[in-house]
């Protein structure tokens, strides 16, 4: 990216400051709905910022692989890595529809082509080999309010829920230009947008959401048409 590219504060935590008390997230999950206020998200990043870089010393086009199902911690997780100018890889997961449990399956058994030996993997399954294979490891649940991972850790495995929240709410850390997709501009009034999953495929459509003031609301399929109302949506993304 070019000097000119805005920094992850202009891009992505100014606009969340500015929503202040007002939805920048509803997530209908595990734990019914969970709404983040703008506040609220950009404290969950900056926290994830400082751990990253505090504890983790992610640099700099360091990989991270998110190996979780769909959530918001999962996007507060890549939003963190993008204002530290890193590189997020997602696996293939679909939505936990056992919460606590990870998903038992061949994934879990194998390190995936394109991802060996990545600098840091964050996962629900810490035991694998694609765990095994990494620098990192950080142990994180698809579960809104666990406190801290519910399971046996591996040696050296790091319980990123339980450390995280003991990292400053303020943000030190020199951020580099922002490493993740660039937002798409929203036209008209703001957006309150339903996607699907954690919004992770559609990130520009969020970053533009959230700087036209707006919102957004996920996953879909546990959003009726009844709800998606209550929720104001605006857009499908």
């Amino acid at each position: 990216m070019s000097s000119a590219d805005p920094s992850p504060t202009a891009l992505l935590l100014d606009p969340l400051e500015a929503l202040g008390p007002l939805p920048a997230l509803a997530w209908h999950g595990e734990s019914s709905r969970i709404e983040l206020s703008g506040h609220v998200l950009a404290n969950w990043v900056i926290k994830a910022i400082g751990h990253l870089h505090d504890e983790v010393a992610l640099e700099v086009g360091d990989v991270v692989v998110l190996d979780l199902p769909p959530h918001w911690k999962r996007l507060v997780l890549a939003l963190a890595v993008w204002s530290l100018g890193g590189e997020v890889v997602t696996l293939p997961r679909s939505l936990s529809g056992r919460p606590g449990h990870a998903e038992r399956d061949e994934a879990a058994e194998a390190v995936p082509e394109g991802v060996e030996d990545p600098r840091v993997v964050v996962t629900d399954r810490p035991g694998s080999a694609l765990a095994d294979s990494a620098d990192e490891v950080l142990a994180v649940q698809a579960l809104s309010l666990a406190p801290r991972y519910d399971g046996e850790l591996p040696p050296l495995v790091r319980d990123w829920v339980l450390e995280v929240r003991g990292s400053s709410d303020r943000l030190s850390v020199p951020l580099p230009a922002w490493s993740g997709p660039v937002p798409l501009a929203t036209a008209g009034s703001a957006a309150r947008l339903l996607v699907e999953a954690d919004g992770l495929d559609v990130v520009p459509r969020l970053l533009g959401a959230w700087a036209a003031g707006g919102g957004v609301v996920g996953p879909a399929s546990a959003v009726s048409d009844h709800r998606a109302a209550e929720e104001g949506v605006t857009a499908r993304a």
